[in-house]
């Protein structure tokens, strides 16, 4: 399932067998009791992808934080009102998990949906989710990352990763220029709760020309940040916004 979820697009059975250094055979197996259980689903009948059910366990913690019933018509709004792509994921391991997603542009030479993975360290939605970890924590995940260039300007040391989430943190937004597509310049911020916990990671897809316009910069910083104060009042926090707590 980490496989699966990691992918971009949809894995052949010749592909899964190869990445999990086993037979066909059995990959095969292990497919059809996963398929059973509603943990995987097929694609085009020939390749497989992440099923409904593994989803489901995601919202249905973001349903018991309240999270999804606030955040969905600010995110469709967002993503109307400044006309880009708005995306709202969750940490899962090193990774960030995608449970929303509202495509206006793509950036990406690949599809990111719904069940996706992208990478924490290079995206504006996992930059935030690593600033809100504690530093002992953060270090541990960076051990267990797969770090690697996903463009010629993304940063793959652990001390400069680690020196950013702190930058993030002081911020209480990251943004990601041309680290995970040279198209891209993001933002992204947190969705706190009554706790001050960051529950989830909301950002927002610019062409990285727009950087280059101040008006419209600033006005997708100040739709964002709204949209992502709103949620968060709504999960009951009531302090600074933007702020990374932990």
């Amino acid at each position: 399932m980490e496989l699966l979820g990691g992918a971009t697009e949809p894995l052949s059975l010749t592909q899964i067998a190869n990445h999990l250094e086993t037979t066909k055979t059995t990959a095969q197996r292990f497919l059809n009791t996963l398929i059973q259980l509603g943990y995987v689903r097929r694609a085009d009948g020939k390749k497989y992808l992440l099923g409904h059910k593994v989803l489901s366990l995601a919202f249905r913690f973001l349903h018991s934080e309240g999270v999804f019933s606030h955040a969905r018509p600010y995110l469709e709004d967002l993503s109307s009102e400044l006309e880009r792509s708005v995306s709202m994921g969750v940490l899962d391991d090193t990774e960030v998990l995608v449970i929303f997603r509202k495509e206006r542009t793509r950036f990406y030479p690949f599809a990111v949906y719904v069940g996706s993975k992208t990478p924490s360290y290079c995206t504006a939605m996992g930059k935030v989710l690593l600033a809100a970890l504690e530093d002992d924590e953060l270090k541990a995940l960076l051990e267990r990352a797969n770090l690697f260039k996903v463009t010629a300007k993304t940063v793959v040391s652990k001390t400069a990763i680690f020196k950013e989430a702190k930058k993030t943190r002081e911020r209480g937004y990251a943004i990601v220029d041309q680290e995970f597509s040279l198209d891209l310049y993001a933002i992204g911020v947190p969705l706190l709760n009554h706790s001050n916990e960051v529950v989830a990671s909301v950002s927002i897809s610019l062409n990285v020309r727009d950087k280059d316009d101040p008006k419209l910069l600033e006005r997708a910083k100040a739709k964002l940040f709204a949209a992502g104060q709103q949620i968060s009042q709504g999960l009951g926090y009531d302090g600074p916004y933007p702020a990374i707590t932990r």
